[in-house]
């Protein structure tokens, strides 16, 4: 269902918040300051496991990363990007979360100079943004976003559905009615599923709820969802900001033609068919408005629902609803 048949992918080759030498300079300064932290103490040097008999370390800590290591790879430039040098950051509090139980003092240091460098990086990022807004539309941003949300190493939980069956969590689908993840995100946005960004932002903290929902926020994933929440929601704010004259917004609404609501709501519905409805309802579609169908890949097919004529959607609409037994939204134009 593609909105205006626009590519939402980042233009090659850009590139988001580079680091420059007053960047790296702000950066190392930082580092400074926060390796004289009592709570840096304990990761300011890599973890001697063997030592300290740490035996189920390097079974549970797949990425070993401390503070002294993220300043030497600061110091020889190694870091292209601010988020870069932020994932390196957060790897050290990641591992500190999964190796350590919430009520210990490693985890509680940990979340509290995570909560500091999170506050830290949202200065440098707003500076950055002054200094060099991105040329880019709403939607692009968006992926920008997803795409570095999906590499934070916090969100290694978040980046595939929830395989509830394989995990034993009988009860999951009780407790989550509306499950969430970023590879689900990321397929709705390259198909354009999302008719404005905010749509595109329910999702994704949708992912974050679930899991504080299901795990409770004390849990070491409410824990992570909570930080990897407000991280999304301070960038999601930059774009918001900037979105004054964006080519990406939906098309307005336009006499005779569905309104937004009404595509809304028929975005909703689609959620909730199964693929085998999906497919009747293309090939529905295909026979009363082939201009409605968009090729997407060699085998995928999608409906672009800004090309279904009125006649068109009421009688795909009203099939949807059949299916998803609700009322269909009734044009008051």
């Amino acid at each position: 269902m593609a909105e205006g048949h626009r590519d939402k992918r980042v233009k090659p080759g850009y590139v988001l918040n580079p680091f420059d030498e007053p960047l790296l300079r702000k950066c190392d300064g930082f580092m400074k300051t926060i390796l004289k932290r009592n709570q840096a103490v304990h990761f300011a040097k890599p973890v001697d496991w063997k030592k300290m008999g740490l035996h189920d370390y390097p079974k549970l800590i797949k990425q070993p990363m401390d503070l002294s290591t993220v300043s030497d790879r600061l110091a020889r430039n190694f870091y292209v990007r601010l988020e870069d040098w932020a994932n390196d950051m957060r790897l050290v509090w990641k591992n500190a979360f999964i190796f350590n139980a919430p009520d210990s003092m490693y985890f509680k240091a940990a979340k509290v100079l995570s909560d500091l460098f999170e506050k830290k990086l949202e200065e440098f990022e707003r500076e950055a943004e002054s200094v060099n807004q991105p040329q880019l539309d709403t939607m692009e941003r968006c992926n920008l976003v997803l795409a570095d949300m999906s590499r934070n190493p916090l969100a290694e939980w978040f980046r595939e559905p929830v395989d509830h069956v394989s995990l034993g969590l009988t009860d999951y689908t009780k407790v989550v009615s509306q499950p969430m993840d970023l590879g689900t995100v990321q397929k709705k946005l390259e198909r354009g599923q999302y008719l404005s960004p905010d749509d595109f932002a329910g999702d994704v903290r949708l992912v974050w709820q679930n899991a504080i929902t299901y795990n409770s926020a004390s849990s070491m994933f409410g824990v992570v969802a909570s930080i990897l929440a407000q991280t999304f929601d301070r960038r999601f704010a930059l774009i918001t900001r900037s979105a004054s004259l964006d080519p990406g917004r939906p098309i307005p609404d336009r006499p005779g033609w569905p309104t937004f609501q009404q595509k809304k709501k028929f975005y909703d519905l689609c959620t909730k068919l199964t693929l085998a409805d999906l497919n009747q309802m293309v090939g529905l579609v295909q026979r009363t408005c082939p201009g409605g169908v968009q090729q997407c890949g060699q085998k995928e097919v999608e409906v672009d629902v800004d090309e279904l004529d009125m006649d068109t959607f009421n009688k795909v609409m009203q099939w949807v609803s059949s299916k998803t037994h609700s009322k269909p939204v009734k044009n008051e134009s």
